[in-house]
């Protein structure tokens, strides 16, 4: 679990206009049923979980409880998750978004913490020291995850291919009709608050409609395909304040002509 800015009743007020922009929209089902004026309180994040009956793999009701005063290591992280369905949950916008995403997306979490939980238990202490490969990609994913589905190959492959101009720019029109953009990972949900050139995700590429249900699905089989896990190249860099209506500026296309932001990257 990474550092994360405290929250305050007052924080969660000022941060209405914020949680307005598209890269909450993942969340946005969940921000409505939120009280506006006060910081969610475990009560209200356990309710909603009861409601949706969110588990982990092990059929377990995931359930939000406050952190323990001793440092949590990675390894008694993840196993409390997959052994109790206990998430440590502290009051600052870090742990929210990642309550949240168990919530808006419990399958494709229930994968992260499942895969996590596998390689600590056949890693023992050295996994948990020092993440392997697959926990790296599981790790980058968590953290700066955006699911990005289209049925149209040729539009992912551009991604793929860092053709930033011709994805958003030439071909924007079909971007906007045939692609959805979900923000997943809750350390690059929270920096979102206060966006900035620069960000950038790890985008998780399907085919597949855009509902929420089939995102949820179609990105947790990914995670389970230990394939996509050998390699963090199977994770696509994309500049999060390109993708259209995501930043006012993106309507010229001269902001795309920034190469320090919309690299051209070669790929394996």
């Amino acid at each position: 679990m990474t550092a994360a800015t405290a929250a305050t009743p007052m924080a969660w007020r000022a941060a209405a206009g914020a949680l307005a922009a598209p890269f909450f929209d993942g969340v946005r089902p969940l921000l409505r049923e939120l009280d506006g004026e006060t910081w969610p309180s475990l009560v209200q994040l356990n309710t909603l979980a009861v409601q949706r009956q969110v588990t982990n793999s092990r059929h377990l009701p995931i359930r939000y409880v406050p952190p323990s005063a001793a440092a949590v290591s990675a390894m008694r992280y993840e196993t409390r998750i997959a052994e109790t369905g206990e998430v440590p949950t502290r009051d600052n916008w870090h742990d929210l978004f990642n309550a949240l995403q168990w919530l808006a997306f419990p399958h494709l979490k229930s994968a992260i913490n499942a895969q996590h939980a596998r390689l600590l238990a056949a890693g023992g202490t050295a996994e948990a020291v020092a993440r392997s490969a697959p926990r790296d990609v599981l790790t980058m994913f968590d953290e700066s995850g955006i699911i990005v589905a289209s049925r149209d190959a040729s539009l992912r492959g551009l991604i793929r291919k860092f053709g930033w101009h011709e994805l958003f720019v030439t071909r924007r029109d079909e971007v906007i009709a045939n692609m959805r953009f979900v923000l997943v990972g809750h350390g690059l949900l929270e920096k979102s608050l206060a966006p900035f050139v620069g960000m950038t995700a790890k985008a998780m590429l399907l085919s597949v409609d855009a509902n929420e249900f089939a995102l949820d699905r179609a990105a947790a089989d990914w995670l389970m395909d230990d394939t996509h896990l050998a390699d963090s190249h199977y994770l696509a860099p994309l500049p999060l304040l390109g993708i259209p209506g995501w930043d006012p500026r993106n309507e010229s296309p001269a902001f795309y002509d920034n190469a320090n932001y919309f690299r051209p990257g070669r790929r394996r």
